[in-house]
């Protein structure tokens, strides 16, 4: 039986609007239709501001995380993914240390547990928006000032919760956290690429224009091979790389042989390398964001006590908190190479924190997401397939696949903290982590949007792909 904390917090999610599944499968055209409604939205939030606020007004606490969150200062989309994630990992840190008892086999209970991510996904929209507005984060806003701005906060996180329901529940591809990631993450680029700004050393910010400049005047290269607080050819180099990294890992897999009981047909079944995909970096980049978030809040109320300081010990710079000591000084992203040099010891600290979080996040989300050795042996059953020499129960064939499972779960993990946290200090634009989550997540949208094509398209890959998916 689920827990009672299951119990009392599903209830809220039937106090928003929900989407309800498509009665049908929904074609091609709609899906696609629904993908980029759901995108649009989203970009047109991050460029309304909110109403009430003085720009420049307040202090950004999570300035370094903005793409991992989604998010974007001072406009409605300012809590971006966060709440959603939280509340998810929240959830997640309590089935994977036992403190809630579900049993997500079962539909009841994964229906319960659906609805308290969701739930738990409102409750964290409400609780940031308040402490957002009495931390700071706008300055000082008298009553009436301070209610019209959390209304906006409070509406415009539900909204984004309904987009990413919308979109997981069958109306579009992938989910609605991956694409706003996705679109954040590309805005981010572009900038890096062709902002025609002009930076402290009188070259443009962006990468292209700088290059351009120096090709065509008396400047060195050496200016632009590495830069402080600024794109360099160092880190669009390392952004490429990544990507192709990424490109390539996402294909590699260990093929496990299966055959039809039925039909005595043999084929692969393939347990991928990056096996928990994009998930461990967003839960890092929660739990990074809600550790500053906690440390900030706590400090500049209680400066300077020693318990406090442990968990971060906080300087302002402009409108920008900056952690200088504690646990929240290892969650800041290097800002690349000549800064990660001359904090070697945050870098080091950063890339150690990252590794950490994303294995255990890595192990945690295969058992909560139901691809863990179990599930799987439960699906080849249901699809009438079974490995050759291995008896054709269900303890047989985890037993089989435990090992393959975990390796992958646990290597996937420690690798996506490395790539992450060595192509932050590298200087990867828009940051190591999202780079490494818009490639995967593409990836995935690519796989999914042609498999879907190709059904429509020919009724006998439309046979193939949903057997295939019953596996």
């Amino acid at each position: 039986m689920p827990s009672m904390f299951l119990k009392a917090v599903s209830p809220i999610a039937k106090l928003i609007p929900s989407v309800k599944k498509p009665e049908k499968d929904p074609g091609f055209r709609t899906k696609l239709f629904w993908t980029l409604v759901a995108t649009m939205i989203y970009i047109i939030m991050t460029t309304v501001p909110i109403y009430g606020i003085e720009r420049g007004a307040g202090i950004d606490v999570f300035w370094t995380l903005r793409v991992i969150l989604a998010s974007q200062r001072g406009t409605l989309a300012e809590l971006g993914i966060g709440p959603i994630v939280t509340g998810g990992l929240i959830l997640e840190i309590l089935v994977g240390s036992k403190l809630i008892d579900v049993d997500l086999t079962n539909p009841e209970d994964r229906a319960m547990f659906n609805n308290a991510n969701k739930a738990m996904a409102v409750i964290m929209t409400i609780f940031e928006s308040l402490v957002y507005i009495t931390g700071g984060a706008y300055g000082t806003l008298d009553l009436s000032a301070a209610t019209l701005v959390f209304v906006q906060l409070v509406l415009a996180g539900i909204i984004i919760i309904l987009l990413d329901e919308m979109v997981q529940k069958g109306w579009g591809f992938g989910s609605g956290i991956s694409l706003f990631i996705v679109a954040g993450v590309a805005t981010r680029i572009a900038t890096a690429l062709f902002s025609p700004i002009i930076d402290r050393d009188g070259l443009a910010h962006g990468i292209i224009p700088a290059i351009i400049e120096v090709a065509t005047s008396n400047r060195t290269w050496n200016e632009i091979v590495l830069r402080y607080g600024a794109p360099d050819l160092m880190g669009l180099l390392t952004t490429i790389g990544i990507a192709i990294i990424i490109i390539y890992l996402e294909t590699t897999s260990i093929e496990i042989p299966v055959e039809s009981s039925l039909y005595r047909v043999r084929f692969r079944y393939p347990i991928k390398f990056m096996f928990s995909s994009n998930i461990p970096v967003i839960l890092a980049g929660a739990l990074f964001a809600n550790i500053m978030f906690f440390s900030q809040l706590m400090w500049s109320r209680y400066q300077g006590n020693f318990f406090v300081s442990l968990l971060g010990s906080w300087v302002v710079e402009g409108d920008r908190p900056v952690p200088v000591g504690g646990l929240a000084y290892f969650t800041v992203p290097p800002q690349g190479l000549l800064w990660a040099t001359a904090h070697p010891y945050q870098a080091l600290g950063y890339l150690v924190l990252m590794t950490i979080s994303c294995y255990f996040f890595s192990l945690t989300w295969v058992e909560i997401a139901g691809i863990g050795a179990e599930s799987i042996a439960e699906q080849l059953l249901a699809s009438d397939l079974s490995i050759p020499g291995i008896r054709r129960t269900k303890g047989h064939i985890t037993k089989y696949l435990e090992p393959y499972v975990q390796t992958a779960a646990a290597l996937s993990g420690l690798f996506i903290g490395i790539v992450a946290g060595v192509a932050d200090i590298l200087g990867a634009y828009a940051t190591g982590s999202g780079i490494l989550l818009a490639v995967s997540i593409l990836n995935s949208l690519y796989e999914e949007i042609a498999a879907k094509y190709a059904t429509e398209m020919t009724p006998a890959l439309r046979k193939f792909f949903l057997g295939k998916t019953a596996v």
